[in-house]
């Protein structure tokens, strides 16, 4: 049984050896398509955060547009800075201290004009502090579980207070999948998983004769 034991090993080593060469020839796509989403669709999420933070960029500055709070105009909502304060009072605060006090959190989050829109200012933190992670190698994996996370949260939002429906929350639901996307293939340098890894050359000597 000497040549079956012998075949039988050479397969194994060839089989390991060709999922590795594989997965090698597979890495420079991958981190293409990393970097591809890392650009679009979630660098909105820098552009949602400065309007947020009321910075005068990227045409962040413009007026509220009445079709934004559901009033009759000739004009698209652009989630500027005005528009997302007056959702950030009149929609996402009920919504989010709704959320809370259904599991019981002692907190009330606030949003107005007195206050700054702190809880506006807040969510602006988490995006950019997600999205930059993105960048920084071993914390990839963590900023798109933020991002992810931060979006399944405005999904539940859109389609539970405001009563959307999924057809016309498109982006959203791009930007859920692309977080998870980049979630999923990110490895923050893991050896364990890590694409491009050099196979580890065979064991000498692993087997013993038999006397």
């Amino acid at each position: 049984f000497a040549p079956v034991v012998v075949l039988s090993r050479a397969l194994k080593l060839y089989h390991k050896r060709l999922r590795v060469y594989t997965l090698i020839d597979m890495a420079p796509r991958s981190s293409t398509v990393l970097t591809v989403l890392k650009i679009l669709p979630l660098a909105l999420y820098l552009r949602s955060a400065s309007c947020k933070l009321g910075l005068p960029i990227l045409g962040c500055d413009g007026p509220l547009c009445p079709v934004a709070i559901g009033k009759s105009g000739n004009c698209t909502p652009t989630a500027n800075t005005a528009e997302q304060q007056a959702w950030c009072e009149h929609a996402w605060t009920p919504w989010a201290n709704n959320l809370l006090s259904t599991f019981k959190i002692p907190y009330r989050v606030r949003c107005s004009k007195s206050d700054g829109f702190e809880f506006s200012k807040i969510i602006a933190c988490v995006e950019i502090i997600g999205y930059l992670m993105l960048w920084v190698p071993g914390t990839a994996k963590k900023g798109a579980f933020i991002l992810t996370a931060t979006m399944a949260f405005a999904l539940h939002f859109h389609l539970t207070f405001l009563k959307d429906s999924a057809d016309k929350l498109g982006l959203q639901f791009v930007l859920l999948f692309a977080g998870l996307a980049v979630y999923l293939m990110e490895t923050n340098g893991n050896k364990s998983g890590k694409i491009g890894s050099k196979p580890r050359p065979p064991k000498k000597g692993g087997s013993k004769k038999r006397n």
